[in-house]
């Protein structure tokens, strides 16, 4: 039986954002759309019977959706699906208000700098400080609350991050960045900050065969989640698995780095489309690619 990726839907729901971060593919979005609550609504009707049991809100910034709090209360109240939410969490308010009527589960806050007048790669935003006191805020609610932060190579802003993480029981995920450069192996400098990492911090490493992640655990909790580029070396199989995207503009994204697989949602019947993409193989690359981890070898 046809079942969803992790029985969840990563939904675009606007491509626009307060912040421009220079590494954003933005879920394969290049002009600003929008779906509305009945575009969003359409999709979840016709998904009920392929184990659909939460949606994971993103953008661009979701918070800035105009209707971002009717679309997160159908979700979680007419149809009674677990909602988490990709933020920046600038519109931190919108946020709060969501999370105390209990329609929000769980956050994921995109933070690249421990000190920094902005948060992130970004000319525009918030400070560092303003967006770390907005993560304890959420953290405080009783909400479960992840840090998601993009490694530039700077490994004493990385470090403080983490610290900081450590200090408040808040679970950090570290991203390679996603480029188009082809390669056979993870880049050996992210591999090198994964092992650096885990011994300053003495946390166990621990290998999840299926999304091919590597965390590290402090006892029986995950303290930092190391996240490689699947694109650089050709996890397209790892990558499906892990999200049925669907972007502001109504398709079915199944590779960020390539709009041949783009299935439009509106375009025939949606449920017919909803099980193309679920069954579409995606291969993009030409030559076999493997990660390569120094811990296993």
């Amino acid at each position: 039986m046809l079942q969803l990726p992790k029985n969840e839907y990563r939904i675009s729901i606007t491509s626009g954002c307060n912040m421009k971060c220079v590494y954003c593919h933005n879920e394969g979005n290049h002009v600003i759309n929008q779906l509305s609550k009945d575009d969003i609504e359409e999709l979840i009707k016709n998904s009920y019977d392929l184990g659909l049991e939460q949606v994971r809100i993103t953008g661009g910034e979701p918070l800035i959706h105009k209707d971002i709090i009717p679309i997160v209360q159908m979700l979680a109240e007419k149809y009674n699906l677990k909602v988490g939410i990709n933020t920046n969490i600038i519109e931190i308010e919108k946020l709060m208000y969501m999370i105390e009527k209990g329609w929000i589960y769980r956050v994921v806050v995109g933070i690249d700098y421990f000190d920094a007048p902005i948060s992130k790669q970004s000319p525009v935003g918030i400070s560092s400080k303003q967006a770390l006191e907005n993560v304890l805020r959420v953290k405080n609610s009783g909400v479960n609350v992840t840090i998601a932060t993009v490694y530039d190579g700077n490994y004493d802003n990385l470090y403080n991050l983490v610290n900081w993480c450590r200090e408040n029981q808040i679970r950090i995920k570290i991203l390679e960045e996603v480029t188009e450069e082809i390669a056979e192996t993870t880049s050996k400098e992210y591999l090198e900050m994964k092992e650096k990492i885990l011994k300053d911090f003495g946390l166990t490493a621990k290998f999840d065969p299926k999304f091919k992640e590597w965390h590290g655990m402090k006892e029986d909790f995950v303290a930092v989640t190391f996240f490689h580029s699947h694109c650089r070396i050709n996890e397209c199989e790892v990558c499906k698995d892990m999200h049925l995207r669907v972007t502001s503009c109504g398709r079915f994204k199944q590779c960020i780095q390539t709009s041949d697989y783009d299935i439009d949602i509106k375009k025939g019947n949606v449920r017919e489309n909803i099980l193309k993409a679920l069954t579409q193989p995606v291969n993009i690359r030409i030559k076999e690619a493997r990660y390569v981890d120094s811990s296993v070898m």
